[in-house]
């Protein structure tokens, strides 16, 4: 049986191509089942084409020979009407490789606007709709606005500013109590005699001297019982100090610790509303 003679085609798939979208070109080549073809790899450009993929498909072998295939998904960024392209494939031949181009095939420019010298210009001014122009606004009104504005805000400061500014600390002051509760409350729930138990006492004794130091403006989380005692004056504070000692360092448990805990979230809502009677009083 006779061999296929070698042969090779390339043919745009598309008729037109639009600037940055895919057009397809097909390339196929038959040839002697003994020779040996290769096609151009996937990150080659040729000439005004940029090459988006290749999509290869499988060698078919018959009796008379081989038939080799793929399709280039290209992009074309090239303003030319016409472009041509041929898309070669590659003999293995000794000592080095033959290089076969198809016949060129040509894709058409399609342009979403008209060319522009057929752009009629005296009908384009008259289609388009001429808005109003808004009036400059000028300096000086822009001036006499602001200082109107710092004029009412000052005034308004003047009548309201106390309270305003007592309101403001009031608020913050609140605000940082609901996160401390919510804070020590969240290890208060959770203590007990078991490492894990103890651990959150701790980290809960450990807030409650960062928030009383935050009221009193006293370095709490630096003071010894000693020093904690001389600046609450509080004599139940004494024995609740002991008993978190004993707890925390010494492992020593019991119901009187539980108690001590919610003695210190006592203390600590006593000292916040007697802050926030200051403001009241105007005292801070």
């Amino acid at each position: 049986m006779q061999e296929t003679p070698f042969r090779i085609k390339g043919k745009f798939l598309e008729d037109s191509v639009v600037i940055g979208q895919p057009v397809h070109y097909s390339l196929y080549v038959s040839h002697p089942k003994a020779q040996e073809v290769f096609f151009p790899n996937a990150n080659q450009n040729f000439g005004a084409f940029e090459t988006v993929k290749r999509e290869f498909f499988a060698t078919k072998t018959t009796a008379s020979g081989s038939l080799d295939s793929a399709v280039y998904t290209l992009r074309l960024f090239n303003l030319a009407p016409v472009q041509k392209l041929q898309i070669p494939i590659y003999l293995l031949q000794e000592p080095d490789c033959t290089i076969i181009y198809p016949v060129v095939d040509s894709v058409h420019l399609k342009r979403l606007l008209p060319h522009p010298e057929q752009i009629d210009l005296d009908s384009l001014y008259q289609s388009i709709p001429i808005q109003p122009i808004s009036p400059k606004t000028e300096l000086k009104n822009v001036f006499a606005a602001g200082i109107s504005f710092l004029i009412l805000a000052g005034f308004i400061y003047w009548i309201f500013g106390k309270a305003i500014t007592k309101l403001f600390k009031r608020y913050l002051l609140w605000r940082r109590h609901r996160e401390f509760r919510r804070t020590f409350l969240r290890f208060s729930r959770q203590v007990a005699g078991t490492p894990v138990g103890l651990s959150n006492l701790e980290k809960a004794f450990s807030a409650w001297k960062k928030y009383v130091e935050e009221l009193t403006k006293l370095p709490f989380t630096t003071f010894t019982s000693k020093e904690m005692l001389d600046n609450l004056a509080d004599e139940a504070m004494e024995k609740v100090l002991n008993e978190m000692d004993s707890a925390i360092y010494g492992g020593n448990f019991s119901t009187k610790t539980t108690e001590s805990v919610d003695y210190l979230e006592s203390l600590a809502t006593n000292l916040y509303e007697s802050e926030q009677d200051k403001i009241k009083s105007n005292e801070v």
